[in-house]
Protein backbone atom coordinates (compact mmCIF):
# COMPACT_ATOMS: atom_id res chain seq x y z
CA UNK A 1 0.00 0.00 0.00
CA UNK A 2 1.14 3.55 -0.69
CA UNK A 3 0.30 6.66 1.20
CA UNK A 4 1.26 10.15 0.12
CA UNK A 5 2.88 11.92 3.04
CA UNK A 6 5.71 14.31 3.64
CA UNK A 7 9.43 13.85 3.29
CA UNK A 8 11.94 13.50 6.12
CA UNK A 9 12.41 17.25 6.42
CA UNK A 10 8.71 18.09 6.56
CA UNK A 11 7.60 19.99 9.65
CA UNK A 12 4.13 20.75 10.99
CA UNK A 13 2.87 22.92 13.82
CA UNK A 14 6.32 24.18 14.73
CA UNK A 15 7.56 21.43 17.06
CA UNK A 16 5.88 18.51 15.27
CA UNK A 17 8.50 16.51 13.37
CA UNK A 18 6.14 13.86 11.99
CA UNK A 19 5.56 13.55 8.27
CA UNK A 20 2.93 15.81 6.70
CA UNK A 21 0.00 14.47 4.62
CA UNK A 22 0.44 16.82 1.68
CA UNK A 23 3.56 15.65 -0.14
CA UNK A 24 3.77 13.60 -3.33
CA UNK A 25 6.32 11.11 -1.97
CA UNK A 26 4.83 7.62 -1.82
CA UNK A 27 5.24 5.72 1.45
CA UNK A 28 4.97 1.94 1.33
CA UNK A 29 3.49 0.26 4.41
CA UNK A 30 2.13 -3.19 5.17
CA UNK A 31 -1.63 -3.59 4.67
CA UNK A 32 -2.66 -3.56 8.36
CA UNK A 33 -0.59 -0.49 9.19
CA UNK A 34 -1.98 1.27 6.12
CA UNK A 35 -5.52 0.47 7.18
CA UNK A 36 -4.84 1.87 10.65
CA UNK A 37 -3.42 5.07 9.13
CA UNK A 38 -6.52 5.43 6.95
CA UNK A 39 -8.96 4.69 9.77
CA UNK A 40 -7.41 7.18 12.21
CA UNK A 41 -7.33 9.81 9.46
CA UNK A 42 -11.09 9.68 9.20
CA UNK A 43 -12.88 12.79 10.47
CA UNK A 44 -16.06 10.77 11.03
CA UNK A 45 -15.25 7.79 13.24
CA UNK A 46 -18.51 5.90 13.26
CA UNK A 47 -19.04 2.52 14.89
CA UNK A 48 -17.53 0.59 11.96
CA UNK A 49 -14.38 2.74 11.89
CA UNK A 50 -13.91 2.42 15.66
CA UNK A 51 -14.31 -1.36 15.44
CA UNK A 52 -11.67 -1.48 12.70
CA UNK A 53 -9.26 0.64 14.75
CA UNK A 54 -9.68 -1.61 17.78
CA UNK A 55 -9.21 -4.75 15.70
CA UNK A 56 -5.99 -3.43 14.15
CA UNK A 57 -4.58 -2.14 17.44
CA UNK A 58 -5.22 -5.55 19.04
CA UNK A 59 -3.13 -7.13 16.27
CA UNK A 60 -0.31 -4.58 16.12
CA UNK A 61 -0.03 -3.71 19.84
CA UNK A 62 -2.04 -6.20 21.94
CA UNK A 63 -0.66 -4.97 25.27
CA UNK A 64 -1.87 -1.39 24.75
CA UNK A 65 -5.54 -2.08 25.53
CA UNK A 66 -5.01 -5.08 27.80
CA UNK A 67 -7.24 -5.00 30.88
CA UNK A 68 -9.30 -2.00 29.78
CA UNK A 69 -13.10 -1.97 29.78
CA UNK A 70 -14.94 -1.78 26.46
CA UNK A 71 -16.01 1.83 27.05
CA UNK A 72 -12.40 2.82 27.70
CA UNK A 73 -11.26 1.14 24.49
CA UNK A 74 -13.95 2.85 22.42
CA UNK A 75 -13.01 6.27 23.80
CA UNK A 76 -9.35 5.65 22.98
CA UNK A 77 -10.21 4.50 19.46
CA UNK A 78 -12.33 7.59 18.91
CA UNK A 79 -9.52 10.04 19.69
CA UNK A 80 -6.20 8.27 19.05
CA UNK A 81 -3.90 9.48 16.27
CA UNK A 82 -1.27 7.84 14.08
CA UNK A 83 1.90 9.66 13.08
CA UNK A 84 4.80 8.63 10.86
CA UNK A 85 8.40 9.58 11.48
CA UNK A 86 11.26 9.16 9.02
CA UNK A 87 14.48 7.59 10.25
CA UNK A 88 16.38 9.99 12.57
CA UNK A 89 13.40 12.32 12.96
CA UNK A 90 12.71 13.66 16.44
CA UNK A 91 9.53 12.41 18.14
CA UNK A 92 9.90 14.66 21.17
CA UNK A 93 12.73 16.43 22.93
CA UNK A 94 13.92 16.22 26.53
CA UNK A 95 12.27 19.12 28.32
CA UNK A 96 9.13 19.19 26.13
CA UNK A 97 5.68 19.33 27.71
CA UNK A 98 3.97 15.91 27.45
CA UNK A 99 1.26 15.70 24.81
CA UNK A 100 0.43 12.01 24.48
CA UNK A 101 1.14 8.38 25.35
CA UNK A 102 2.98 6.68 22.45
CA UNK A 103 2.93 3.12 21.12
CA UNK A 104 5.17 1.76 18.36
CA UNK A 105 3.03 0.21 15.60
CA UNK A 106 5.82 -0.36 13.08
CA UNK A 107 9.59 0.19 13.19
CA UNK A 108 11.28 1.36 16.39
CA UNK A 109 12.40 4.41 18.35
CA UNK A 110 15.44 5.03 20.55
CA UNK A 111 15.54 6.94 23.83
CA UNK A 112 18.40 9.29 24.72
CA UNK A 113 18.93 11.43 27.82
CA UNK A 114 21.40 14.02 28.96
CA UNK A 115 22.05 15.71 32.28
CA UNK A 116 20.83 19.18 31.40
CA UNK A 117 18.10 21.67 32.15
CA UNK A 118 15.05 22.08 29.87
CA UNK A 119 16.09 25.67 29.13
CA UNK A 120 19.17 24.62 27.15
CA UNK A 121 18.98 24.96 23.37
CA UNK A 122 17.25 22.06 21.64
CA UNK A 123 19.08 19.91 19.13
CA UNK A 124 17.59 18.08 16.18
CA UNK A 125 18.99 15.00 14.44
CA UNK A 126 19.43 17.09 11.26
CA UNK A 127 22.06 19.18 13.07
CA UNK A 128 24.45 16.30 13.63
CA UNK A 129 24.83 12.96 15.34
CA UNK A 130 22.55 11.60 18.03
CA UNK A 131 25.18 12.28 20.69
CA UNK A 132 23.65 15.75 20.92
CA UNK A 133 20.76 14.11 22.74
CA UNK A 134 22.93 12.51 25.40
CA UNK A 135 23.45 8.86 26.24
CA UNK A 136 21.52 6.03 24.59
CA UNK A 137 19.19 4.39 27.12
CA UNK A 138 17.11 1.83 25.25
CA UNK A 139 15.26 1.02 22.03
CA UNK A 140 11.46 0.56 21.95
CA UNK A 141 10.31 -2.19 19.53
CA UNK A 142 6.90 -2.69 17.87
CA UNK A 143 4.01 -3.24 20.27
CA UNK A 144 5.70 -1.45 23.18
CA UNK A 145 4.72 1.95 24.61
CA UNK A 146 6.50 4.94 26.12
CA UNK A 147 5.87 8.45 27.45
CA UNK A 148 3.89 7.66 30.61
CA UNK A 149 6.56 8.84 33.07
CA UNK A 150 5.72 12.52 32.51
CA UNK A 151 2.10 12.19 33.61
CA UNK A 152 1.02 12.85 37.19
CA UNK A 153 -2.31 12.02 38.82
CA UNK A 154 -2.96 15.64 39.88
CA UNK A 155 -2.59 16.90 36.30
CA UNK A 156 0.59 18.84 37.13
CA UNK A 157 2.67 16.93 34.59
CA UNK A 158 6.46 16.81 34.40
CA UNK A 159 8.48 17.75 31.34
CA UNK A 160 9.90 14.97 29.22
CA UNK A 161 13.02 13.55 30.90
CA UNK A 162 14.48 12.12 27.69
CA UNK A 163 14.49 12.59 23.92
CA UNK A 164 12.97 10.04 21.54
CA UNK A 165 14.24 9.59 17.97
CA UNK A 166 12.77 7.50 15.17
CA UNK A 167 14.76 4.47 14.03
CA UNK A 168 12.61 4.21 10.90
CA UNK A 169 11.37 0.78 9.82
CA UNK A 170 14.09 -0.90 11.87
CA UNK A 171 13.98 -4.65 11.19
CA UNK A 172 10.84 -4.41 9.03
CA UNK A 173 12.32 -3.44 5.70
CA UNK A 174 10.44 -5.97 3.53
CA UNK A 175 6.69 -6.47 3.24
CA UNK A 176 4.57 -9.00 1.34
CA UNK A 177 1.76 -7.71 -0.85
CA UNK A 178 -0.75 -9.28 -3.19
CA UNK A 179 -0.54 -8.53 -6.90
CA UNK A 180 -1.94 -10.08 -10.08
CA UNK A 181 -0.11 -12.02 -12.79
CA UNK A 182 -1.41 -11.98 -16.38
CA UNK A 183 -1.19 -15.47 -17.89
CA UNK A 184 -3.49 -14.61 -20.77
CA UNK A 185 -5.70 -11.80 -21.96
CA UNK A 186 -8.56 -13.13 -19.88
CA UNK A 187 -6.85 -14.69 -16.82
CA UNK A 188 -5.41 -12.94 -13.78
CA UNK A 189 -3.81 -14.94 -10.97
CA UNK A 190 -3.11 -13.33 -7.56
CA UNK A 191 0.31 -14.00 -6.05
CA UNK A 192 2.57 -12.65 -3.31
CA UNK A 193 5.37 -10.21 -4.04
CA UNK A 194 7.91 -8.54 -1.79
CA UNK A 195 8.45 -4.80 -1.70
CA UNK A 196 10.91 -2.56 0.08
CA UNK A 197 8.99 -0.80 2.84
CA UNK A 198 9.52 2.90 3.43
CA UNK A 199 12.04 3.70 6.14
CA UNK A 200 9.52 5.23 8.55
CA UNK A 201 8.41 4.51 12.09
CA UNK A 202 4.66 4.46 12.72
CA UNK A 203 3.43 5.56 16.16
CA UNK A 204 -0.04 5.55 17.68
CA UNK A 205 -0.70 8.46 20.04
CA UNK A 206 -3.26 8.54 22.84
CA UNK A 207 -3.75 12.25 23.66
CA UNK A 208 -2.94 13.37 27.22
CA UNK A 209 -6.54 13.97 28.34
CA UNK A 210 -7.69 10.62 26.95
CA UNK A 211 -4.75 8.80 28.53
CA UNK A 212 -5.44 10.35 31.93
CA UNK A 213 -9.15 9.52 31.87
CA UNK A 214 -9.00 6.06 30.30
CA UNK A 215 -5.57 4.52 31.01
CA UNK A 216 -3.67 6.21 33.84
CA UNK A 217 -5.27 4.18 36.64
CA UNK A 218 -4.40 0.91 34.89
CA UNK A 219 -0.73 1.90 34.62
CA UNK A 220 0.02 2.24 38.33
CA UNK A 221 2.94 -0.20 38.08
CA UNK A 222 4.50 1.81 35.26
CA UNK A 223 4.23 4.98 37.28
CA UNK A 224 6.23 3.33 40.05
CA UNK A 225 9.26 3.93 37.80
CA UNK A 226 8.66 7.67 38.01
CA UNK A 227 8.20 7.34 41.77
CA UNK A 228 11.53 5.52 42.02
CA UNK A 229 13.27 8.15 39.90
CA UNK A 230 11.93 10.92 42.13
CA UNK A 231 13.19 9.08 45.21
CA UNK A 232 16.65 8.57 43.67
CA UNK A 233 16.91 12.26 42.79
CA UNK A 234 16.25 13.17 46.44
CA UNK A 235 18.84 10.74 47.79
CA UNK A 236 22.27 12.12 48.69
CA UNK A 237 23.89 9.19 46.90
CA UNK A 238 22.08 9.58 43.57
CA UNK A 239 20.93 13.20 43.31
CA UNK A 240 23.90 14.30 41.17
CA UNK A 241 23.78 11.31 38.81
CA UNK A 242 22.89 11.94 35.13
CA UNK A 243 19.31 11.18 34.12
CA UNK A 244 20.27 8.20 31.93
CA UNK A 245 21.88 6.48 34.93
CA UNK A 246 18.93 7.34 37.17
CA UNK A 247 16.56 5.67 34.69
CA UNK A 248 18.62 2.48 34.50
CA UNK A 249 18.83 2.19 38.29
CA UNK A 250 15.10 2.92 38.68
CA UNK A 251 14.16 0.08 36.33
CA UNK A 252 16.23 -2.35 38.41
CA UNK A 253 14.70 -1.32 41.76
CA UNK A 254 11.73 -2.93 43.51
CA UNK A 255 9.57 -1.87 46.45
CA UNK A 256 8.72 -3.61 49.72
CA UNK A 257 6.61 -2.72 52.77
CA UNK A 258 7.68 -3.37 56.38
CA UNK A 259 5.46 -3.15 59.47
CA UNK A 260 6.67 -1.42 62.62
CA UNK A 261 9.15 -3.65 64.44
CA UNK A 262 9.94 -5.79 61.39
CA UNK A 263 13.58 -6.73 60.86
CA UNK A 264 14.83 -5.52 57.48
CA UNK A 265 18.46 -6.63 57.85
CA UNK A 266 19.56 -9.19 60.45
CA UNK A 267 23.09 -8.86 61.84
CA UNK A 268 25.18 -11.74 60.53
CA UNK A 269 23.08 -12.27 57.39
CA UNK A 270 24.67 -11.94 53.98
CA UNK A 271 23.89 -8.54 52.45
CA UNK A 272 22.36 -8.80 48.99
CA UNK A 273 20.64 -5.43 48.48
CA UNK A 274 21.15 -1.69 48.61
CA UNK A 275 18.15 -0.19 50.42
CA UNK A 276 16.60 3.27 50.05
CA UNK A 277 13.92 4.45 52.46
CA UNK A 278 10.93 5.59 50.41
CA UNK A 279 8.86 6.58 53.41
CA UNK A 280 9.13 5.91 57.12
CA UNK A 281 12.08 5.39 59.47
CA UNK A 282 14.45 2.64 60.65
CA UNK A 283 16.67 2.00 63.64
CA UNK A 284 20.22 0.78 62.97
CA UNK A 285 21.98 -1.08 65.78
CA UNK A 286 24.96 -3.33 66.45
CA UNK A 287 24.93 -6.24 68.84
CA UNK A 288 28.12 -6.33 70.92
CA UNK A 289 29.33 -9.84 71.96
CA UNK A 290 29.21 -10.54 75.70
CA UNK A 291 32.44 -10.21 77.72
CA UNK A 292 34.41 -13.43 78.36
CA UNK A 293 33.36 -13.36 82.00
CA UNK A 294 29.76 -13.93 80.91
CA UNK A 295 30.32 -16.64 78.33
CA UNK A 296 28.73 -19.89 79.37
CA UNK A 297 26.63 -18.26 82.09
CA UNK A 298 22.95 -17.54 82.36
CA UNK A 299 21.81 -20.60 80.40
CA UNK A 300 18.06 -21.13 80.74
CA UNK A 301 16.70 -24.66 80.26
CA UNK A 302 13.25 -25.18 78.83
CA UNK A 303 10.80 -27.93 79.73
CA UNK A 304 11.78 -29.79 76.57
CA UNK A 305 15.37 -30.09 77.74
CA UNK A 306 16.66 -27.57 75.23
CA UNK A 307 18.36 -24.42 76.42
CA UNK A 308 18.03 -20.74 75.50
CA UNK A 309 20.64 -18.04 75.82
CA UNK A 310 20.11 -15.41 78.49
CA UNK A 311 20.46 -11.68 77.90
CA UNK A 312 24.15 -11.53 78.83
CA UNK A 313 24.95 -14.49 76.57
CA UNK A 314 23.31 -12.79 73.56
CA UNK A 315 25.25 -9.58 74.00
CA UNK A 316 24.11 -5.97 74.14
CA UNK A 317 22.40 -4.07 71.29
CA UNK A 318 23.94 -0.64 70.74
CA UNK A 319 21.99 1.92 68.70
CA UNK A 320 24.05 3.40 65.87
CA UNK A 321 21.64 5.62 63.97
CA UNK A 322 18.05 6.47 63.15
CA UNK A 323 17.47 6.89 59.44
CA UNK A 324 14.55 8.36 57.52
CA UNK A 325 13.12 9.10 54.08
CA UNK A 326 15.66 8.98 51.18
CA UNK A 327 18.49 7.60 53.36
CA UNK A 328 20.55 4.73 51.92
CA UNK A 329 21.52 1.47 53.66
CA UNK A 330 24.21 -0.89 52.40
CA UNK A 331 26.50 1.55 50.59
CA UNK A 332 29.62 0.48 52.51
CA UNK A 333 28.97 -3.16 51.68
CA UNK A 334 28.49 -2.30 47.99
CA UNK A 335 32.10 -1.06 47.87
CA UNK A 336 33.49 -4.35 49.19
CA UNK A 337 35.10 -6.58 46.53
CA UNK A 338 33.17 -9.62 47.74
CA UNK A 339 29.87 -10.23 49.49
CA UNK A 340 30.03 -9.85 53.25
CA UNK A 341 27.83 -10.40 56.26
CA UNK A 342 26.05 -7.48 57.82
CA UNK A 343 27.57 -6.08 60.98
CA UNK A 344 24.35 -4.19 61.74
CA UNK A 345 20.71 -4.88 62.41
CA UNK A 346 18.07 -2.67 60.76
CA UNK A 347 14.54 -2.60 62.17
CA UNK A 348 11.53 -0.55 61.03
CA UNK A 349 10.71 2.13 63.63
CA UNK A 350 7.26 2.56 62.08
CA UNK A 351 5.41 1.27 59.03
CA UNK A 352 8.08 1.78 56.38
CA UNK A 353 8.28 1.52 52.60
CA UNK A 354 11.66 0.66 51.07
CA UNK A 355 13.15 0.46 47.60
CA UNK A 356 15.81 -2.20 47.14
CA UNK A 357 18.44 -2.73 44.45
CA UNK A 358 20.54 -5.92 44.07
CA UNK A 359 24.11 -5.21 45.17
CA UNK A 360 25.34 -7.38 42.29
CA UNK A 361 23.63 -5.02 39.81
CA UNK A 362 24.89 -1.92 41.61
CA UNK A 363 28.50 -3.18 41.62
CA UNK A 364 28.37 -4.06 37.91
CA UNK A 365 26.86 -0.66 37.20
CA UNK A 366 29.65 1.16 39.08
CA UNK A 367 32.34 -0.93 37.38
CA UNK A 368 30.86 -0.31 33.93
CA UNK A 369 30.40 3.44 34.26
CA UNK A 370 33.29 5.15 36.03
CA UNK A 371 31.51 8.54 35.84
CA UNK A 372 29.33 7.52 38.79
Amino acid sequence: MNINIGSKNSRRNGGDHSLAPNDSNAIILDDETQRLVNATSSSNRNHEVIEEILELVEKKAPKLLDGLATDNKIHIARFCQVKLYANDNLVFHQGDEPDAYYTVIRGAVSIYARHSSPTQSKATPDEGSRTKFGVFITQIPPGESFGELSFNENGNHSRRNASVISDGSHGQARIRMKSESHHSHSTRTPHQCELEASNVCVLLLVPEKVYMSEMFARHSEKHHTKEKMDSLRKSVLFKHWPIDQIVKVAYAMKKKQFDKGSTIIQQGDRLEYLWIIREGAVRVSHRVPPPNDFRGRDVLFSSSGKFNLGKEQQGISVEIANLGTNDVIGLIESLEPAARKSTREVVASCNTEMFFLPLSFFKRFLAKDSKT
